[in-house]
């Protein structure tokens, strides 16, 4: 259990989660546009109930649902420019929707040059496309105040038809929550109130809550109890009575501090009865005895009902983490945010109606390439340009998945499919990305169509195909000036063969003849000190001269066999060769390694 009176600031990731625009409406009631002031429990009561609209749900129907275009992990230039081309095509193409391209972490120096020179920003970078409590939570909640009753909180549940009202103090903050499910709130609906004068509430809150019409104040205290027997009351008694004039003179010889009488007339005909009570005070209620006693607990403070020891939620948790705690809670929990201040609600019903977020991916096929959250996720489309992977749909989906150089080259062709031309801006962005993954149009994954397309966007953009492929390639060139262990990480894949796994990463650079002993030294220590973190049977590390079109290949494996059968290098290095002609880790060194690998089966 947490008190939310203490909840404090709660830690912020270093990315964002994918907000959903859709939420379920759940069993709040509908919320106005601005605070308002609200009848109380009892016909003419004045207590305030406030509307906290924080989100109106007016209008929800009509706003376009959200589509996220998303790479893979630690995008490269191909997976960033997809994303967002391929988002702003789509919204060109189906109007119905709102599309967003998404990245899962900074793309680096060559698409941050690549999108500045284009004048086009790159991609919200987020941690994955997890539902978060922030995106299904219900904003439109009514709240009662601290200084409410009872019969305030019960009005909301029974005419909103909801099973929590929160507590709220003048600045938003929670202090607590009324339930008629949580067996400590649902005890005050039916306790007897007789013998809780003075402790649950005060004289002046039944004055307040039952909206009695005082006739003459009282000159002591209550501090006894209730009671509708005349002939017992003692000292501080407030009694209950009917309008009957001998009870209230009673009450006085028994030194009680006030007497409510219920269905009394007119003032003026109790004067006499008045000043013979000297030092009780008279109250008139509005209605029957009956009435009045089934009325009495509503007048209970909030504060003294309420439940302030109860789970709260974070708006960044994601629905997995909360699944467990909101399924096994039979009343609404509320959402706070910094300083405790009130978010939102979330039922059980909420959890059941909440929408998953709908995607589409683009140069990736693998499941463990894809966002973290995947698995919540609709995927409604994938474009790629690599092998049929792991990744798994529950409904038929689009697919298109082409053998060409880049997953840009497809959609200069998607352009082209649906009538449409793409933007200077966007021209230039979809070269970059297929010069960048094809290495100028000398990787071996490079068609003719790679080719076709490289000529007319770069017309389409008015470049110099040429100069801009080196001008693009020269800014992923960071093997003299990065650690080691950075370059391997940015463009790192994991890969399977049966129940081996293992990683392959590509480095590029213009030139391998830079790279010094000492450095190439720091390169085979980083890779040892990755392939060790990951858990990984061995890691392979292309550092890929894109001018040249060859690959230093580094491979660290404690299993030495098998590393001297990949290398297959006659002069005996035993951490890295040079493959002449390698330079597409997909087309030329990934199956040179299976193949390797099963012939050690042999």
């Amino acid at each position: 259990m947490v008190n939310p009176l203490f909840a404090g600031s709660f830690p912020r990731a270093r990315g964002t989660s994918v907000p959903l625009d859709a939420r379920a409406p759940g069993d709040a009631g509908a919320g106005g546009g601005d605070s308002s002031r609200t009848g109380s429990f009892f016909e003419d009561g004045a207590t305030e109930v406030f509307q906290v609209p924080i989100q109106s749900v007016a209008g929800k129907a009509q706003r376009r649902s959200k589509v996220f275009v998303i790479g893979h992990r630690r995008p490269d230039t191909d997976s960033a420019v997809a994303a967002a081309v391929y988002a702003r095509l789509k919204g060109r193409i189906d109007r119905a929707c709102d599309y967003e391209g998404i990245l899962l972490d900074d793309p680096g120096p060559q698409a941050t040059w690549l999108f500045e020179t284009a004048g086009v920003p790159l991609p919200a970078v987020v941690e994955g496309v997890h539902t978060t409590v922030a995106d299904i939570a219900r904003r439109d909640i009514t709240t009662v105040t601290t200084g409410a009753t009872l019969g305030d909180a019960i009005r909301v549940i029974t005419t909103d038809r909801v099973s929590t009202v929160p507590v709220v103090d003048e600045g938003g903050v929670l202090a607590g929550i009324l339930s008629d499910r949580l067996p400590n709130c649902n005890y005050f609906y039916h306790f007897n109130v007789e013998d809780f004068l003075g402790v649950l509430f005060q004289l002046a809150d039944l004055v307040r809550g039952l909206r009695l019409d005082e006739w003459k104040a009282p000159a002591r205290e209550a501090n006894g109890r209730l009671t509708m027997e005349a002939s017992a009351v003692g000292q501080g008694d407030v009694l209950l009575t009917t309008s009957d004039k001998a009870a209230v003179i009673r009450a006085f010889e028994g030194k009680a501090a006030a007497v409510i009488v219920c269905d009394g007339g007119r003032k003026s005909a109790w004067s006499g009865t008045l000043r013979r009570a000297a030092d009780t005070g008279v109250y008139r209620f509005k209605g029957s005895l009956l009435a009045l006693a089934s009325q009495l607990s509503m007048c209970i403070p909030v504060v003294n009902a309420m439940a302030t020891e109860f789970p709260v939620l974070t708006p960044d948790q994601s629905l997995k983490e909360i699944h467990g705690q909101v399924s096994h809670t039979n009343y609404s929990l509320p959402v706070v945010g910094e300083g405790g201040r009130l978010i939102g609600l979330i039922s059980r019903s909420d959890l059941l109606d909440a929408a998953r977020p709908r995607v589409i991916l683009v140069d990736h096929f693998e499941t463990h390439q894809a966002a973290p959250g995947i698995e919540d996720c609709e995927v409604v489309e994938i474009v790629d340009h690599h092998r049929v992977g792991s990744l798994e749909t529950h409904s038929p989906i689009r697919v298109d998945c082409r053998p060409v150089g880049s997953t840009a080259t497809i959609i200069a062709c998607k352009f082209e499919e649906a009538g449409l031309a793409p933007s200077k801006a966007e021209a230039r962005l979809l070269l970059g990305a297929m010069v960048s993954d094809t290495l100028l149009l000398t990787s071996p994954t490079t068609t003719d169509t790679d080719r076709l397309w490289a000529r007319h966007l770069a017309k389409r953009a008015g470049v110099d195909l040429r100069q801009f492929g080196r001008d693009v390639l020269v800014r992923n060139d960071e093997t003299l000036t990065k650690r080691p262990e950075d370059l391997i990480g940015k463009d790192l894949k994991e890969f399977g063969a049966g129940a081996l796994r293992f990683g392959v990463a590509q480095v590029e650079t213009v030139d391998r003849t830079r790279l010094e002993p000492g450095r190439l030294a720091e390169f085979a220590s980083a890779i040892g000190l990755r392939r060790a973190r990951e858990g990984w049977a061995f890691l392979a590390v292309m550092i890929t001269d894109v001018l040249r079109g060859d690959s230093l290949v580094f491979i660290d494996d404690p299993d030495v066999r098998r590393r001297k059968h990949l290398l297959d290098d006659r002069e005996g290095n035993l951490t890295h060769c040079l493959w002449a002609g390698c330079v597409s880790r997909k087309k030329q060194f990934l199956p040179a390694v299976l193949a390797r690998l099963e012939d050690l089966k042999k």
